[in-house]
Formats: structure tokens, sequence, C-alpha cells
């Protein structure tokens, strides 16, 4: 070799030298954006699970403040007739059914807010879980920018120009493409608690027309007379009240309970679900932008050998 094809060669070492470190600082610069962007978008998250919980629970507080004030005006309706001896035996026993549905109703919308509050834990988990696959993946990434910066720099093959073209943006490009979908994963969860609003809405709405509808029942029997009215009208107010303890309150106490316990174990299998969800989306970005970093020097390899 020359002197001068020594300096030429040995200023082309340098040239490519520098344009490597560029792509090395190019990569880290990446991965500190997209950490943040991720950061950006788990705090995002984190506070969208708050507002959520603080949305299920400020719908049963509604709930439970809207029937307790629908319940205690229905027994105030009641209220009036134990002062007729043929009314009062069985007014007492329908005032029972409208205390048993308040206290039904105070007791379980105070456990749907609890189960709703569980909520919080999925931002909780999701944060320790993103910090930990965003760090092992990245760092992927990063390891396998400095196996491509070893083996282009030592390279005599012939195919090195279109080699190094190739294969110069990949981690900085698939960092970017990883930080997007986990991100994604997060995103797509904001919609899914979305539609658990949606589904507590329709339960809390389910609930109130049953409250509704006993209050209705108390109302029908009130309108067909007073406690003063004449005995026959006295007797027909009788049986509607004996009606509602006998078999409206039965059925509509159970109804009411039974829909308080699926609405409460829709919320807790939920919770369940929405942490599978993101995990699972999670462990995918980081299992196939993994496997993609693992591919890189092997492909770079394949490319320097030949050509392909």
């Amino acid at each position: 070799m020359t002197r001068r094809s020594l300096l030429w060669f040995a200023l082309s070492l340098a040239v490519l030298a520098i344009n490597l470190q560029d792509a090395s600082a190019q990569l880290d610069n990446a991965i500190a954006n997209k950490r943040r962007s991720i950061n950006s978008t788990l705090v995002s998250f984190s506070n969208n699970i708050a507002n959520k919980v603080n949305d299920y629970s400020n719908k049963f507080v509604s709930l439970r403040n809207d029937m307790s004030f629908h319940l205690k005006s229905s027994s105030e309706t009641i209220t009036r007739y134990l002062t007729s001896e043929s009314i009062s035996q069985n007014a007492l026993l329908a005032l029972d059914v409208l205390q048993n549905s308040s206290s039904t109703l105070q007791s379980s919308s105070s456990e749907s807010i609890t189960v709703s509050a569980s909520f919080s834990s999925v931002g909780t988990c999701m944060n320790t879980k993103m910090q930990a696959s965003v760090s092992a993946t990245f760092s992927a990434f990063s390891t396998v920018q400095s196996q491509y910066f070893s083996i282009i720099t030592s390279s005599s093959s012939p195919f090195l120009s279109t080699c190094r073209s190739r294969f110069s943006n990949t981690a900085q490009d698939s960092v970017n493409q990883a930080g997007d979908r986990f991100q994604d994963c997060l995103n797509d969860e904001n919609n899914e608690l979305s539609r658990v609003s949606w589904i507590i809405n329709n339960f809390v709405t389910l609930i109130k027309q049953n409250y509704q509808a006993l209050g209705n029942h108390v109302r029908s029997c009130a309108s067909l007379g007073s406690p003063s009215s004449r005995e026959e009208v006295q007797a027909e107010i009788n049986a509607c009240y004996k009606g509602i303890s006998i078999y409206v309150g039965p059925i509509y106490e159970a109804t009411i309970a039974q829909q308080f316990t699926l609405i409460n174990t829709m919320i807790q299998l939920e919770v369940v679900a929405s942490n599978n969800r993101v995990k699972s989306c999670i462990n995918q970005v980081a299992k196939t932008y993994t496997a993609m970093a693992e591919g890189i020097v092997p492909s770079l390899n394949t490319c320097l050998s030949t050509g392909q």
C-alpha cells in the first residue's frame, strides 16, 4: 500500500467512525425522546384511570342519593296509613320492605364504590411493567447498535457500503416503532375503560328503574284513598300494601340485590381483564421488537457475506 493509499484508508476509517458515532448518538436521542413520550403517556393513563374511578364512584353516589330520597318519600307516603287500624299492619310490612331496600341501597352502593376504586391498581401495575419492558427492549437495540458499530468498522466486505446504508438506521427506526406500540397499549386501554363506564351506566339505570317502580307501587296504593276513606276503600288499600309486602317487595329486593351483585362482579372482572390486556399487549410488543433486535446482527452478517 502506498503512503497516499494508507492516508486515504485512515481518513475513510475516521469519517466512518464519526458517522457511526453520530448514528449512535441519534439512537441515544431517540431512546431518550421515546422514554419521555412514554412517561408522558403513562402519566396521562394514570390520570385517566383516576378520573374514571371518580366517574364510576360518582355514578353510585348519585344512585344512592337519588334513590334514598325516592325511598324516603315513599316511606313518608306509607307512614300516614299507620294510624288506620285496618291498614296499619300491612302498611307497616310494606314500610319494612322500603327500609330493607334502603339498607340494600346503602350497603351495595358502598361496596360498588369500593370495588370501583380497585381500578386504581391498574395504573400502578402498568407503570412498573411498562418501565421494565421499555428498558429491556431499548437496551437490546443499544446492544445491537454497538455490535453493528464493531462489525462495520472491522469488515472488509465488498458489500460494506451497501450493508452499512441498509442497517444504519434500523435500530433507531425500530426504537421509534416500539415506543409507539408501547403507547398504543395504554391508549387502547383508555377506550376499554370508557366501555366500562357505559356498562355501569346501563346497570345504574336498571337499578334506578326498579327502585322507582317499587315507589310507584306505593303511590298506586296511596292513590286508592286516605286512612279515613270508607271501609271498602280501606280494604283495597290494605290489600295493596299486603301485595307489596308479600309479592312485589320480595321480587324487587331480589332483583336489585342480583343487579348489584352482577355489577360488582363485572367491575372486579374488568379490573383483572384490564391488567391482563395491557400486560399482554406490552409483553407482545417487547417480545416482537426484542426478536427484531436479535435478528439485526445475523441479517447484517448475511448482507456482508452475500450482499443480500
